[in-house]
């Protein structure tokens, strides 16, 4: 079930004019006080699902209410977003005031199952009711929080792209923040008709033709990131559900702080282990049914499992799944050898998070999760077991 707020009500209550660093109407934060604004926005899991009570409210934290047109403290269910359940940003928000010392502002607007459509700049309510947010109290924002993509999972990637680069644009532009730092979340698992009273849910094996447009949409959005050099990806898949679509409360938890982490480390250099394992290169074997995969960012991987691996098309048939891995097994701390029962026939890409329920157990020491990641399987030289880097927690461009 979705929760729709009223936007014209919320425009009309917004009272914040100026810089984004008030703290009331009318009343600026102290000359010697770090202050962040940030500006989440999305869809259902933007606005939060878990069940309250959500984590403990933080002095560092404040969100603002359209109702009263004022800063409050921030805890779940945050005002202005559409939800009366919990989601990352006041975790996520704690966990970075506690790693720099910064307080934060949260001030954003975000609505269930609507696509990014509604995000245009000629006929979207969504971007009427954000805009509006970002005129009275977003000016100096310096992060965008994004997670959405749940209602857009059969839309052609390259649309979706354009899409989100115009969307960004346009909140960098409201903000009068050219060098907005963007953070998109990757979609979690789908479990649509799995039997979540297990853990993880149970599932039937992926065959041969399967489609996954969420697997797509996830790698997707992996491309955003991609392509703006002030991006970030943080992916909610590994974390706990509570529904089909929807994190726990948990989950939402855990996601916040992994996003803390990567903006204290990309904003401000604080070493948080972020980011975490990436997928950045899989070559395949002389012998033609093992692939090596390189991961970067990591100095030993640990939750290795074979489900989370398998084969899938290029281009037009990304989504479709021709194998699932057999065997998988960890050579050194950052490779992996991955086994398939038949030859694998190239053109064809190495997929981590395969399907649309992946377990996606792959986690380092400090607790950041592996992203999904679809990378074109090369020929030659294995790469080599040794740490790499990739800042932005995406990894490396597929090829196409």
């Amino acid at each position: 079930m979705h929760w729709r707020i009223v936007t014209a009500a919320v425009l009309a209550l917004l009272a914040i004019d100026g810089p984004g660093h008030r703290t009331r109407a009318g009343e600026s934060a102290p000359a010697d006080q770090a202050v962040d604004v940030w500006i989440p926005s999305g869809q259902s899991n933007a606005c939060g699902r878990g069940r309250p009570p959500g984590p403990p409210a933080s002095a560092a934290v404040e969100a603002f209410d359209p109702r009263g047109g004022k800063w409050v403290p921030a805890r779940d269910p945050l005002p202005g977003m559409g939800t009366s359940g919990v989601g990352p940003w006041q975790a996520a928000a704690a966990e970075y005031a506690a790693r720099t010392g910064r307080k934060v502002r949260l001030a954003g607007w975000a609505e269930g199952g609507i696509s990014i459509d509604l995000w245009d700049a000629a006929k979207g309510s969504g971007w009427r009711a954000l805009s509006g947010v970002l005129e009275r109290a977003g000016k100096g924002a310096g992060v965008l929080l994004w997670y959405q993509g749940e209602a857009d999972c059969g839309k052609a990637p390259d649309r979706y792209l354009a899409q989100f680069k115009d969307l960004t644009e346009r909140v960098r532009k409201g903000c009068d923040n050219p060098g907005m730092t963007v953070v998109v979340v990757q979609l979690s698992a789908y479990q649509a008709g799995y039997d979540l009273g297990k853990d993880p849910p149970a599932k039937k094996p992926l065959a041969r033709g399967d489609k996954s447009q969420i697997m797509l949409m996830r790698e997707t959005q992996r491309q955003c990131v991609l392509g703006d050099d002030r991006a970030i990806l943080v992916t909610a898949m590994g974390r706990k559900t509570q529904d089909y679509w929807h994190l726990s409360t948990e989950g939402q938890t855990e996601l916040g702080g992994e996003i803390g982490r990567a903006l204290a480390a990309r904003l401000h250099k604080v070493d948080t282990g972020w980011p975490g394992p990436v997928l950045d290169a899989a070559v395949l074997g002389d012998d033609g049914k093992t692939v090596i995969a390189h991961f970067a960012e990591v100095k030993k991987l640990t939750g290795l499992a074979a489900a989370d691996f398998g084969l899938v098309g290029t281009g037009a048939k990304a989504a479709e799944v021709q194998a699932a891995a057999a065997k998988a097994e960890a050579l050194g701390g950052t490779l992996v050898k991955l086994t398939f029962e038949e030859p694998v026939k190239l053109p064809a890409a190495l997929v981590y998070g395969l399907g649309s329920a992946p377990a996606a157990g792959l986690v380092d020491e400090a607790g950041n999760r592996a992203p999904a990641v679809q990378l074109e399987i090369t020929q030659g030289k294995a790469p080599e077991d040794k740490e790499t880097a990739a800042p932005n927690g995406a990894g490396a461009a597929a090829r196409r």
